[in-house]
């Protein structure tokens, strides 16, 4: 059975692959940036929303949008790029519910650095420790997890860290990919238990 289910995948996958995603006109190209360059966010998860749709057995799929390094004119460009990602995210979750895969998938959006709180002479911010997750997907408990940070009680002119980014990796691992997060963190003990519904 298995074979065949792998045969019908690639039937399905291969003509997806073969042909370049159809253009998003309507959503921005993010420019510049060190997370994947000139990118197109919808693009992107529309190929994976087809795949997904075909059954691929994947189980972790790995999109980026760069050009949030704003270390001037932060204010032009988060507004550009995060509308970019709120239209790229709705569109994806649109298509995988016409497919009744919806329910399947659970999104993490996160940056790969945080930024400062004061901006700098140009405008923008320069790097920082904390930074955003934002989760989604039909299995996830909607709220705001961990502490708000305090905009004025700063360490060294930083955001103080009130949630550790592995206890939400570690609750994704468990409760979404059923995978022992000590294999992945090892020694982490803590995690976020009511993030992700039972």
């Amino acid at each position: 059975r298995s074979m065949r289910n792998l045969f019908q995948v690639a039937d399905e996958v291969t003509p997806i692959l073969k042909d370049p995603a159809p253009p998003a006109s309507d959503l921005p190209v993010a420019v510049g940036g060190n997370a994947g360059g000139d990118s197109n966010l919808s693009a992107q998860l529309e190929v994976v929303a087809k795949l997904i749709a075909a059954g691929s057995p994947t189980r972790v799929w790995s999109v980026s949008l760069g050009g949030f390094d704003t270390h001037a004119d932060e204010h032009t460009a988060q507004s550009r790029l995060l509308g970019a990602v709120s239209s790229s995210l709705t569109k994806f979750m649109s298509q995988l519910r016409s497919t009744n895969r919806s329910k399947d998938v659970t999104i993490l959006v996160y940056s790969e650095f945080g930024r400062r709180v004061r901006a700098n002479a140009s405008q923008g911010t320069d790097h920082g420790t904390s930074g955003p997750v934002f989760i989604m997907g039909e299995k996830v408990a909607g709220g705001f997890y961990g502490d708000q940070p305090s905009l004025s009680n700063l360490k060294e002119d930083d955001l103080q860290v009130t949630t550790d980014f592995r206890d939400i990796y570690a609750t994704l691992l468990e409760r979404v990919l059923n995978s022992p997060k000590e294999r992945v963190i090892p020694n982490w003990k803590s995690s976020i238990s009511d993030l992700i519904k039972s």
